[in-house]
Formats: C-alpha cells, structure tokens, sequence
C-alpha cells in the first residue's frame, strides 16, 4: 500500500527546459513574414524569443510547482474530487488566464494582432489554454506512472526476506544475505554472510521457485547459491565448471555441464 501524503518526485527538469525553449520559439516564429532563415537574422526575433522564453518559462513552472504542492496535500488517489477542482482551477485556469494576458501584451507590443482580430476571441483563449491544460494531462498521467513504480518497489522491498522458522522462532532473513543453501544428510541449511547457518524445513524445489532467479541460482540438486557466494569459478576440462564460494563449502561444488552455458550467462547478470 502506498504511503498517505507521500509526495511523488518528477525528475523531468530537463523536459520542462526544452518544453520552454520549444515553445518559446514557435510563439517568436508567429507572425513572420521573412523566410526562417531570414528571421534567425533579425535582431527582433531575439528579443521576441527572450520575451516568449519568459512567458513559457513562467506557466511551465507555474503549474509544476502547483502540482508538487497539491500532491503534498491532496493526493490523487486520496482525494480525488478535491484534487481535481483545485487543479483545474489553480493549475488550469489561473495560469492559464494569467499566460492569455501575457501574450495579449506580447502580440500588442509586437504588432502581431491585426485590427480585425478580437483579442478576446474564443480561439485565442483556447488557443493559449490548450498548453496548459496539456501540461497538467501530462503530469497526471507521469504521477499515475510514478505511483505504479513505487507500488511495484514496494512489493519488491516485501519480497527481500525470506522468513526461516527455528522452532517456535521466525527469523527474518535478507535475501542479500543468503550465500547459499544446501542439501546434506537428508537436512537442508541456509548459509548467510558471516557463516551463520540455519535449518529449513522447505525442499530446495520450493525454495528455487520463491527465491529471485536474478540473484540465486541452482548449481546442481543439491545447491542454490547467491551470485555474492562466488569467489570465482573454473572449467575442470570436461565441460563442468568448479566454483569456490565464500563461505567456503567443505564438498567440490562443481556445475553439471548441460547447466555451465547458462551459470556463465547468469553470473553476468
């Protein structure tokens, strides 16, 4: 279960900077005349492009920081309704009310509104509150992702143990900390960092299938080992591969050969 009022972090600074600058350029591009080359030459479309980096630059960190601090407040998932008016209105409609003005001046000082044009038009309102309302889609949509890692992190963080009962004790143990496990006289017993060994009632079969494939790996029918276990390994000439662990093993730990291919790919990892 996710945590309550646990804020979400979007690492897209980079985004909202080349979302600025694109932007901006399209909005100085508006209203050309000369050719895109010719413009890149005149000195106007500098500062058209300085003025509408500022304009972008403003609501693009206007609606995020918005969005950061409602998240704190009121989560999505928690608060559904209140959330959404208070978006739309804080991260919609003001911003975007406030960058409708912003370009009226811009498009006055520039010329760029014809005589005929009404400034208030219904295409020009729209025109300056799709970017926004696309901005917050687009956050909604990263949070609703981001909360799905942190769901699938969590679940994972939950999988690291592996709970070892010792009588009428359940010992959690980490899972990067289990060397290897092996089968003996009938017994089975876990070996962890430090040499520590402890009993299991589970059949190594059982226990392949809960243990991550990624870290563990059966050697033969006798043993799972960690990848951490191995000091290193070595072909004994007919095909097999001899592997030294830590803690050592007081037996020849040796992978069959049918097995040798895929250790060799999975000690990689």
């Amino acid at each position: 279960m996710i945590k309550k009022n646990l804020p979400v972090k979007y690492n897209d600074k980079l985004l909202r900077i080349l979302l600025c600058v694109a932007s901006a350029f399209l909005v100085a591009m508006y209203g050309a005349s000369a050719r895109f080359l010719d413009s890149l030459t005149s000195a106007s479309f500098y500062i058209k492009l300085l003025a509408t980096i500022f304009i972008a630059g403003f609501f693009l960190e206007f609606v995020h920081r918005i969005t950061v601090k409602l998240d704190k407040v009121y989560d999505w998932k928690e608060r559904p309704l209140v959330r959404l008016t208070l978006q739309f209105i804080l991260g919609v409609f003001l911003p975007g009310m406030i960058d409708f003005f912003f370009l009226s001046v811009y498009k006055w000082y520039f010329e760029l509104t014809s005589i005929h044009e009404n400034p208030g038009s219904h295409s020009n309102v729209s025109a300056m509150i799709l970017p926004v309302f696309l901005f917050n889609l687009y956050y909604l949509f990263y949070y609703h992702i981001l909360r799905r890692k942190d769901t699938k992190t969590q679940i994972k963080d939950e999988n690291e143990l592996l709970l070892i009962q010792q009588g009428n004790r359940t010992i959690p143990v980490l899972l990067k900390d289990i060397r290897y496990i092996y089968h003996k006289d009938r017994l089975n017993y876990l070996i962890i960092s430090g040499d520590t060994r402890y009993f299991l009632s589970e059949p190594l079969d059982e226990l392949e299938r809960q243990l991550p494939d990624r870290d563990f790996f059966r050697v033969n029918r006798k043993m799972i080992i960690h990848f951490r276990a191995c000091i290193h390994f070595q072909s004994n000439g007919h095909g097999k591969l001899l592997l030294r662990l830590d803690p050592s093993f007081d037996e020849e730990v040796a992978v069959s050969q049918s097995k040798a291919r895929k250790f060799r790919e999975w000690i990689r990892r």
